[in-house]
């Protein structure tokens, strides 16, 4: 009878140890778990953070274009490097990227009632996000393009 006994407890004891193993590993996936949800949020949270910084960088790169588009339709007066109208190109790529952050505003705005989304939800923002990434490209590549248009002119004057 004691061995029985014995065995029985021996495998109530295994049993509790195994339980004890489940419950560590399980402690240890939630663990690891709520690290990478983290480090998600702090990576998405660095993107939109980024994406803020090159939007200003490109912001005032295309005001100084502004202005030495504007002055050098003005300068030098004998033989102007540009007409006054071709100054309008960056002041249109100016309301493109009002308009960008527009978009960029309203994207956050649906990011800020996260917990409310439906499935539908999901898809918008997913579909918003690679839109304004094609648009920030796009902003980027207007401004670069005006720039080297603005260079190429001055070297040819």
């Amino acid at each position: 009878m004691k061995v029985k006994e014995t065995n029985e407890m021996l495998a109530e004891i295994k049993q509790l140890i195994e339980n004890n193993e489940i419950r560590k590993i399980t402690e240890e996936l939630e663990s690891t778990t709520k690290k990478i949800e983290a480090d998600e949020i702090e990576a998405i949270t660095k993107i939109q953070s980024t994406f803020d910084r090159i939007h200003d960088k490109v912001f005032a790169f295309n005001n100084i274009l502004i202005v030495a588009f504007l002055g050098l339709s003005k300068y030098p007066s004998d033989k102007l490097i540009f007409q006054l109208w071709v100054s309008i190109l960056p002041i249109f790529n100016l309301i493109f990227l009002m308009i960008l952050e527009k978009w960029q505003m309203e994207r956050y705005r649906l990011e800020s009632i996260k917990s409310k989304w439906s499935d539908s939800d999901f898809i918008k923002h997913n579909k918003m996000i690679r839109s304004q990434n094609i648009k920030s490209l796009l902003s980027i590549i207007i401004t670069f393009s005006l720039f080297i248009y603005l260079v190429v002119k001055i070297l040819i004057y």
